[in-house]
C-alpha cells in the first residue's frame, strides 16, 4: 500500500508539471491559462543582456539588465511564469557623485521589468513603476541597433501627487532621474 501511494503522488507530480503549458515570448498574456509559462525559446533577451551606459546632461547612467528564467508572475487572477527583464538602474554625476542607485545583487530590487518584446522591430518594452510615491511611472522601449547600441525610449506618465495622498513626500517635490528627454537615448555596452 505504502509503495502504491509513493507510485501516485510521484505521477501526480509530474501530471501537474506536463499540464504547464508553454508559450513563445511573443504571446499575449492577457488570455493565459493558469500555470503558463511564457518563454525566451529563441534567446531574444538575450542581447540585450548586460551592463550599458549613456553620458547625457552632465550624467552617466548605468543600466544593469539581467534575464529572469521563469520568473512567477500574476495578472489579475491568473498566475502564470515568464522569461523577463530585470533593469536596475545607477545615474551619477560627472564628478561621480550618485543621484540615484538601485543596483545590487538582489534581483526582486527592481523598479522596471519587461512586459512585452516585439521580434520584427527587435524591441523590449518595459514597465517603471516609479520613484518616490510611484512619481514617473511609465513605459519604456529599448530597441536594440546592433550588438553594442540600443535605444532608450521613456516616457513617463504625468501624476498629480500631494502630501495628502503620499506621506513621504518631500518639501521640495520629486524629481525623475532617469532620462526621458531627448527621444531615443543610445546606450553603450560595457
Amino acid at each position: 500500500m505504502k509503495r502504491f501511494i509513493t507510485y501516485l503522488g510521484i505521477f501526480v507530480v509530474f501530471s501537474c508539471k506536463a499540464q504547464q503549458t508553454i508559450y513563445p515570448l511573443l504571446t499575449d498574456t492577457s488570455n493565459l491559462p493558469n500555470n503558463s509559462y511564457v518563454k525566451d525559446l529563441d534567446n531574444e533577451y538575450d542581447s540585450f543582456v548586460g551592463t550599458w551606459k549613456s553620458n547625457l546632461n552632465d550624467k552617466i547612467i548605468t543600466l544593469k539588465i539581467t534575464k529572469i528564467i521563469q520568473k512567477p508572475l500574476q495578472k489579475l487572477d491568473v498566475s502564470y511564469y515568464s522569461d523577463v527583464l530585470i533593469v536596475q538602474y545607477s545615474i551619477q554625476d560627472n564628478n561621480g557623485n550618485l543621484i540615484e542607485n538601485n543596483i545590487s545583487s538582489n534581483l526582486n530590487d527592481y523598479k522596471i521589468i519587461s512586459t512585452l518584446y516585439s521580434k520584427k522591430a527587435h524591441v523590449v518594452k518595459l514597465y517603471y513603476q516609479g520613484g518616490q510615491c510611484q512619481v514617473g511611472w511609465g513605459g519604456i522601449n529599448l530597441k536594440m541597433i546592433d550588438s553594442t547600441h540600443l535605444k532608450w525610449n521613456y516616457q513617463p506618465e504625468s501624476t498629480v501627487i500631494t502630501n495628502k495622498n503620499c506621506s513621504d513626500y518631500p518639501a521640495g517635490g520629486i524629481k525623475i532621474n532617469l532620462p526621458y528627454e531627448p527621444a531615443d537615448i543610445v546606450f553603450t555596452k560595457q
